[in-house]
């Protein structure tokens, strides 16, 4: 795990200083930050002890006449959050303040809307700067109210909301803040499965795998999507018109949640604890719009990115390291020559539904790393070179990983690639309907391999060039090397027969599967390569040459 950076800018001596509040965004060439937005953090210092939770609670606790405010970069947003503390660039502590968890709230137009945090009703304001000074600075910022019934509401800051469910990783956060959303800044290729609900993302690059369950609620469902074009959209509105930019969006979604929240309650007029403002979202039961989810990253990412585990963890909030003076940032835009390093920071799980669902990233052999098969013009084939897998265990081909999850044991198997799935319930359904229901099937790993999902080779001929038949293209015009297993269907405890599930060639085409007689890759390429047109092509060109 890697620890959470230091923020020196953030803090302007060695004294404790609470985040009390987010102000505003600017945009290049009106604040020092000029490649990137930023938002305006307002900090006080602490009167009280760290860990003295009731104190925390008064508004004696902070010396909030003497607030200051600083610009942060909105990449930082994920470190960031109100109530936290913070001394000497480092974040100290994340006191819960009161803990609360909201059952069945109901998040439809209506009951849920946008209001200004000094706003008053019937000459009441909502959030009284007598409990709750810290956003005097800036009363104009947005706040999402959700109605709780019985005269009571929810408010939440707009900007925690977009980083709750859009913060997994800086650079997600800084493409939502900087440009219109599209879908070339999120993933390119996507695909769906109706019947399993299953989705299948090629991030675009620079985007972390930690991501990939926030973009592919965005790529399922519109009012996900709606929310996260939203941010933009109201700064640059804003921008337009000469006003200060306070970013607001809503919820991405609507319907019913359970959200658990810590925050601190407020009076309205003369009735107590009737407004509960959070501070931090801690956890939102809605549903995702998918039941399984894989992953690729882009080529860029796969060295550095993590896997989505890495930034969360399941028993505690915002874990803060003790290394973190380790790593410092500085005050300034990241250099364009030098590549970007990945970063982990935990958080408590966010989503209890991607408790129960899969969610995994599939690593692809690089083709410089391939094995290559080169077909001579008389059409023989003969293997020139040899690939090596990355890392240094033998197993290779794919690399599944989901997040670690509460409650659940960590070695459990990852489910396999959506053709494999797909081509065993068919061979499933072939046995049923003959009747042979004392017939099973098992994956067998191939020779010299300890996972049963590989890639294919590639080949090619004698001028070179790479011939498409073993590579997969997907709709953005991606390629990369075509994937296979193996299989046995037994009976009695004897296999019957050995079959090779091939991956299509693209989208719109289906897996093949042959059967074989050895779990060889060597043998099933030699195999795949006479079946396929690839012979004939390159006997025709050298023949067309002649």
């Amino acid at each position: 795990m890697s620890p959470l950076p230091n923020f020196p800018s953030l803090t302007p001596d060695e004294r404790v200083w609470r985040l009390d509040w987010f102000g505003e965004c600017a945009y290049p060439g009106s604040v020092r930050r000029y490649a990137q937005p930023s938002i305006k953090v307002a900090i006080s210092p602490l009167r009280c002890e760290p860990n003295d939770a009731e104190a925390l609670l008064q508004p004696g606790g902070t010396d909030h006449m003497h607030q200051r405010e600083v610009w942060a970069p909105v990449a930082v947003l994920p470190l960031l959050a109100i109530g936290d503390l913070w001394q000497g660039g480092r974040l100290i502590a994340s006191p819960t303040y009161h803990a609360e968890t909201f059952p069945n709230v109901q998040i439809v137009p209506g009951p849920t809307g946008f209001i200004k945090a000094g706003l008053a009703v019937d000459e009441k304001f909502l959030i009284p700067l007598h409990a709750h000074p810290w956003h005097r600075l800036h009363t104009q910022a947005y706040c999402v109210a959700v109605s709780l019934g019985g005269g009571r509401r929810l408010l939440i800051p707009c900007v925690e909301i977009i980083r709750f469910y859009f913060g997994s990783s800086s650079n997600l956060l800084q493409r939502l803040f900087s440009m219109p959303l599209s879908v070339a800044a999120l993933w390119s290729s996507k695909s769906f499965d109706p019947g399993s609900r299953h989705m299948h993302l090629v991030l675009a690059p620079g985007i972390s795998g930690a991501s990939a369950s926030d973009i592919a609620r965005m790529a399922g469902d519109r009012l996900a999507w709606r929310s996260a074009a939203g941010i933009h959209i109201s700064c640059q509105k804003a921008v337009a018109s000469g006003q200060v930019a306070y970013p607001y969006t809503g919820f991405p979604f609507e319907g019913e949640t359970n959200l658990t929240v810590t925050g601190v309650w407020l009076p309205f007029g003369d009735a107590p604890r009737a407004t509960f403002l959070a501070y931090q979202l801690r956890s939102c039961s809605h549903a995702f719009p998918f039941r399984s989810l894989s992953y690729e990253t882009s080529r860029r990412n796969a060295q550095g990115a993590r896997s989505p585990g890495s930034s969360r963890d399941a028993t505690g909030a915002r874990q803060v390291s003790q290394l973190s003076h380790r790593t410092k940032t500085v005050d300034d835009d990241p250099s364009a020559r030098k590549s970007q390093h990945s970063g982990g920071f935990t958080t408590k799980k966010r989503f209890p539904d991607l408790l129960r669902k899969p969610v995994w990233k599939e690593k692809i052999e690089s083709l410089a790393n391939a094995d290559v098969f080169l077909i001579r013009s008389n059409g023989s084939i003969e293997q020139v070179a040899f690939g090596e897998p990355d890392g240094s265990s033998d197993a290779a081909g794919i690399d599944l990983a989901t997040q670690p999850e509460a409650d659940s044991p960590t070695n459990r198997k990852p489910p396999l690639p959506h053709f494999v799935r797909k081509a065993l319930a068919q061979i499933r359904r072939e046995i049923a309907t003959s009747g042979k229901n004392d017939r099973t099937i098992r994956l067998i790993a191939p020779n010299g391999r300890a996972v049963p999902v590989f890639s294919l080779p590639v080949a090619v001929d004698e001028d070179g060039e790479l011939l498409p038949e073993l590579l997969f293209s997907d709709e953005a015009g991606q390629v990369r090397q075509r994937r296979a297993c193996f299989t046995e269907v037994i009976e009695c405890g004897m296999a019957l027969r050995r079959l090779a599930i091939v991956e299509e060639q693209n989208a719109q085409s289906a897996a093949l599967v042959l059967e074989i007689a050895e779990p060889s890759i060597h043998c099933l390429t030699h195999s795949l390569l006479k079946l396929l047109p690839v012979i004939g092509r390159v006997v025709e060109t050298d023949n067309a040459r002649l």
